[in-house]
């Protein structure tokens, strides 16, 4: 059943486990895709909400598919929607499928008479119609006649039923008794409607004399002036001008704050600057007059040599001399360590002498005597050449 309703094109999947339970709203969906392909025209009722309504949808197919396709339907089984009414439903999905795979096989089947079923289809789409009411007609009347039964034992107890007149004479009694009632409450309530509704007056009148009372109040209120109200916008007027006043000076304070920390940073910038280069000039004057002294004292120990070369050439040892001031100038060019006194900010007495380096003190003051000193730290070979301090003689 499931291959056969997809292949008719079923527009959803559907598989047994769906019919375990009644599902009577899937079958009346298959039921009514099933006579919409059979006959597209077909006029079946498709509301299945209310019992009734699913019971006429059950009928009206039944008998559609009677009358058009000679096939017999169990209703019972087709309303239990269940396995059983698939078995049903099953009569026209065989049909529909045979009829397609009859099409599938022979292509050059072409239905014949063409002219004369269009020719009628107006005749047959109006004998249709008649007959589907002929079978609402006809059902609606079943359904009435079966209630006769009913209805006739109790219509023939009624009319041989004897009226007593006491009994009727009570009931309209008792009818009059309860209008009477019904009036005499309605009255009441009309009257309590009215005395409420008096009150309600009443309160509504006391409340809106409260309330002109009261905007006449605030009207006198608005148009009296306080005693200290001109006091109060003179007070506002002044703390106003204050106000804007404290806003211009500080601007003015943060401005000059940045003005001067920037000239602080400028000047300190300067004076570092300063420094380098006085520095940097005192160390290439001492490596200046290092290197005129070494170039001094080598030339005055060439000429030494040269006139006393004769008399020390057959000495064994080398001859040997110590220049002090070589030594300071080769330490101080291998180290270049100094050291300078003094901050990086001046103070003010220093502000106005920046170009002099009187506050640039260097390490070892004794240096410069040193240069002049006895010749005790290079030792001389016989050739000339400087050895090395902590090599010993040989």
């Amino acid at each position: 059943f499931t291959e056969m309703m997809r292949t008719l094109g079923f527009n959803r999947l559907i598989s047994m486990e769906n019919f375990r339970l009644p599902n009577f709203t899937l079958i009346a969906d298959i039921l009514i895709w099933l006579v919409k392909r059979f006959d597209p025209d077909a006029d079946i009722h498709d509301n299945y909400v209310t019992e009734e309504d699913r019971i006429l949808l059950v009928r009206t197919a039944a008998e559609f598919m009677a009358v058009k396709a000679n096939i017999m339907f169990n209703t019972k089984r087709l309303y239990q929607a269940d396995g059983y009414a698939v078995k049903e439903l099953l009569k026209i999905t065989t049909l529909l499928y045979n009829a397609l795979q009859a099409n599938d096989t022979d292509p050059q089947w072409v239905p014949s008479n063409s002219t004369d079923i269009s020719t009628y289809i107006q005749d047959l789409k109006m004998s249709r119609d008649l007959a589907s009411q002929v079978t609402i007609r006809g059902a609606s009347i079943f359904e009435l006649l079966r209630k006769e039964v009913d209805l006739r034992d109790i219509r023939n107890s009624s009319v041989n039923t004897l009226v007593e007149m006491n009994r009727i004479e009570s009931a309209l009694i008792e009818a009059v008794e309860f209008s009477k009632n019904s009036i005499a409450n309605t009255k009441s309530l009309i009257e309590n409607v009215s005395a409420t509704e008096s009150s309600l007056d009443a309160k509504i009148e006391k409340k809106q004399a409260d309330l002109d009372r009261n905007q006449k109040r605030l009207q006198t209120l608005k148009k009296v002036r306080p005693a200290f109200l001109e006091e109060f916008e003179k007070l506002e007027a002044e703390l106003q001008t204050l106000y804007q006043e404290y806003i211009t000076r500080t601007r003015c304070i943060s401005y000059l704050e940045q003005q001067q920390e920037e000239a602080t940073l400028i000047e300190q910038e300067r004076r570092q600057q300063r420094q380098r280069e006085t520095k940097k000039m005192v160390e290439e004057m001492q490596q200046a007059d290092a290197r005129n002294l070494i170039e001094s004292d080598i030339l005055n120990l060439d000429v030494g040599q040269s006139s006393n070369g004769y008399q020390d050439s057959n000495k064994p040892t080398a001859v040997t001399r110590r220049l002090r001031t070589a030594t300071a100038a080769k330490t101080r060019l291998t180290t270049g360590k100094k050291r300078i006194f003094g901050g990086m900010n001046a103070t003010e007495e220093d502000s106005n002498s920046l170009d002099s380096d009187s506050d640039l003190l260097l390490d070892d003051d004794g240096d410069n005597s040193d240069l002049f000193g006895s010749g005790d730290d290079i030792e001389f070979d016989s050739k000339g050449l400087p050895l090395e301090s902590n090599r010993s003689e040989p």
